[in-house]
């Protein structure tokens, strides 16, 4: 792997411990000499030791790491540390499981968002580079609907703006939406501190 490779790349995050995203970013900067590369210090919203797995997106590959964090901040950005690759495919093609909770709160049309009335519950099967498969209940929607979805994970939410493309395994209660993702942006929680 270059800098040039992967400089500007998503890199998608995971904490070993309990298997929450923690961070949903892009690579600033990579070191080739430690095998690391640098994510902005906002990313991360507690500033720890971690084991991760690291997912970076690269412009033809998904390459994923089993590594570390350290929690060290380098004037306002973050370490994490690759350490080996456990596989290197074709970005086309590779989807990992992702298992989270949310809701869809609203719909696009013609780019305008509409608010629902009762937002719907979902939950999520794999992610790919730009993809995602979710189940919900059947008859939610059909394919070409857009909509805006919201992730928990550990610290906030992940935002995603997504096109249905398809829909598979399909009974009475619910059906699997496969969504192009056409947008991410990430929510943190704030946290208030009590002052006595």
């Amino acid at each position: 792997m270059k800098e040039s490779d992967v400089k500007n790349c998503r890199i998608l995050i995971r904490n070993e411990e309990n298997k929450q995203i923690i961070a949903d970013t892009e690579i600033i900067r990579f070191d080739s000499h430690t095998n690391s590369v640098y994510i902005s210090a906002d990313s991360l919203r507690e500033r720890k030791p971690y084991n991760i797995s690291a997912y970076i997106f690269e412009k033809e590959c998904l390459y994923e790491f089993s590594g570390s964090i350290r929690g060290v901040l380098v004037g306002n950005e973050i370490e994490v540390l690759l350490g080996r690759s456990r596989k290197k495919e074709s970005r086309a093609r590779t989807r990992y499981p992702v298992a989270l909770e949310g809701n869809i709160d609203g719909i696009i049309i013609e780019e305008k968002m509409i608010k629902l009335r009762k937002a719907i519950y979902v939950e999520t099967i794999d992610m790919s580079s730009n993809g995602i498969l979710m189940k919900a209940d059947s008859g939610c929607f059909g394919i070409g609907d857009c909509f805006s979805l919201n992730l928990k994970v550990e610290d906030g939410e992940i935002q995603l703006n997504c096109k249905v493309v398809r829909i598979q395994n399909s009974n009475m209660l619910t059906e699997e939406y496969g969504c192009r993702i056409s947008e991410v942006w990430m929510e943190r929680e704030t946290v208030q501190e009590n002052v006595r």
